[in-house]
């Protein structure tokens, strides 16, 4: 009899030692999943901040720029441009030269290029990181010059009437893509935009 109550209380013992594992791997399933999501937000802040600060100083130079020789200039990574481009292929944007199939698909950061390229020079931007995870352009044109398709002909109603430019940042914020994107450009990146008549960004294409 003893041994027969032995094995059932052993029994019990193994029985209930399963359950608490079993919880306890729902549990902390559950905690992984929490940090992940936290984590995710803490990356897309992070990445948002420094898009925020690039585009601001930007803006900044731009200006200065301005004032100087009476003209905005494309900050590009095909940065011979004197005018608007055609176009806003994934190539322009600085310091990435990527292609719509993997632009910041891994998210990882892109090496700022040295020697700098010859459009930040130009307006004398230095940005305080050597590593950028959103990649940046500006396009510039005179007064009457349209804006080309794509983001810049989503920002005024007509064509500026006098000199331009806009600002841009690409930033893959997580790893889903989203459901569009404008003409050319990956839809799994989001686009804060910046132009030379308002302060205020512009989430042009949230790539969640």
């Amino acid at each position: 009899m003893d041994d027969v109550t032995n094995r059932q209380r052993s029994s019990r013992t193994q029985g209930t030692t399963l359950v608490e594992l079993m919880i306890v791997v729902v549990i902390l399933g559950i905690l992984a999943a929490i940090a992940t999501v936290g984590y995710k937000r803490y990356v897309a802040r992070a990445r948002l901040s420094e898009a925020n600060a690039m585009l601001a100083e930007l803006s900044a130079k731009e200006q200065l720029y301005f004032m100087d020789i009476g003209a905005y200039v494309p900050a590009r990574a095909d940065d011979n441009l004197t005018q608007a481009s055609p176009d806003e292929a994934a190539t322009a944007f600085i310091p990435a030269n990527p292609t719509a199939a993997n632009f910041e698909s891994a998210r990882t950061p892109q090496t700022v290029p040295s020697p700098l390229p010859n459009a930040w020079s130009r307006i004398g931007l230095r940005p305080r990181w050597n590593q950028l995870y959103c990649t940046y352009l500006v396009n510039a044109g005179g007064a009457g010059q349209a804006p080309p398709s794509g983001i810049g002909s989503t920002l005024w109603s007509a064509t500026p009437n006098v000199p331009w430019f806009y600002a841009v940042a690409a930033c893959n914020l997580n790893t889903a893509d989203g459901d569009s994107a404008p003409a050319g450009l990956p839809a799994n990146a989001t686009f804060l935009v910046l132009t030379h008549d308002s302060p205020a960004l512009r989430t042009i294409n949230d790539g969640h």
